[in-house]
């Protein structure tokens, strides 16, 4: 949680909606622009830590919050706060706290979700957009996870979300935090192919939880790090069960209700964009998280590195140089200043 993780550039805004928000704040420096990170799950701002001191020496503004549902931030019990549009409004929210007009952006994993609501919802408070790993995801009027599975089955061969089953059964929350040995092993696995065989398939996640499946860690994460993500789901800091409401929204369709009335004009993003896929990923595969944003993103480059999900992780140099390198070709497009 950003309090904890990085206490000396963190803070808690109350927003207009009562909802409390815990986050990273740093200011920028010579007049250059903030970026916004946008975690995933089950994440909190703690998964940026190497992004977030790299942007920091060069100049960049960050603001890095700890998403609905996670760390420092509210928890709040009842699935219609974890809507994609709700939450993007929490954002724009942060970003009219601080009164900051435009930002450029990154998203991870579900991250990458809500950062497409912010281009659907707020496309104004956003200059230039990096999804890693998992691509825009088009809003949908309907949303069937079994349809899903049922697809990835006939081109990959797997059913690709068979996890999202159990993510959405009532005693998961529960498993996972009183479990946190196989959590570990089952999010961050030294091998990969853990996650296409013990995860991606209906069945296997839970499964894998009822064998107490443990694992040894990679080498791109050390013990100390894996204290520190024990503790933020720990069951005294509220477990998985906030980031595991985001899955129970989508698949009770309160996100589809919100995005069947968006003009197909809202679907398009009109902004610079870029795509970093995971070579090892088998749930965000990278030919189809580009063969999905294609059609919807005009102005598109697409980079490809040797790793799994956890890219910024994994991977945090190159991940941080082509960040970079993006986002200074594009910084002089954000419009800086105060609302």
């Amino acid at each position: 949680m950003a309090s904890q993780a990085f206490p000396d550039i963190s803070t808690t805004t109350r927003l207009a909606n009562g909802t409390t928000y815990n986050y990273v704040y740093i200011e920028p420096k010579d007049n250059k622009p903030f970026i916004l990170f946008l975690h995933g799950f089950p994440s909190s701002s703690y998964d940026w830590r190497h992004q977030i001191r790299f942007f920091q020496k060069t100049g960049y503004g960050v603001i890095a919050p700890d998403l609905l549902g996670y760390g420092g931030t509210d928890k709040p019990s009842a699935l219609e706060a974890y809507r994609l549009k709700v939450m993007s409004d929490d954002i724009a929210g942060i970003l009219d706290h601080h009164q900051i007009k435009e930002v450029l952006a990154v998203g991870h994993d579900w991250g990458s979700a809500l950062l497409s609501r912010m281009a659907n919802y707020h496309p104004e408070r956003i200059a230039a957009y990096a999804f890693l790993d998992v691509g825009y995801w088009a809003p949908v009027a309907e949303f069937d996870i079994d349809a899903i599975n049922k697809m990835t089955e006939e081109k990959l061969g797997y059913s690709a979300m068979g996890y999202w089953h159990f993510f959405n059964a009532p005693d998961s929350a529960k498993i996972m935090v009183e479990n946190l040995d196989t959590s570990v092993a089952l999010i961050y696995p030294a091998d990969p192919k853990v996650v296409r065989y013990h995860f991606c398939p209906v069945g296997a996640t839970r499964e894998f939880y009822e064998k107490k499946t443990s694992g040894p860690l990679p080498a791109w994460i050390s013990p100390s790090e894996i204290a520190t993500y024990r503790n933020i789901f720990s069951a005294e800091n509220g477990g998985f069960r906030g980031g595991l409401n985001w899955y129970r929204a989508q698949i009770g369709r309160l996100n589809a209700t919100d995005e069947k009335d968006l003009p197909p004009e809202r679907h398009q993003i009109h902004s610079p964009t870029l795509l970093v896929t995971s070579a090892k990923d088998y749930v965000g595969v990278p030919a189809m998280q580009e063969e999905r944003m294609r059609p919807f993103a005009k102005d598109l480059e697409v980079q490809n590195l040797d790793c799994g999900h956890w890219v910024q992780l994994e991977k945090a140099n190159e991940v941080n140089e082509i960040l970079k390198k993006f986002f200074d070709k594009h910084q002089g497009a954000v419009a800086v200043g105060k609302l």
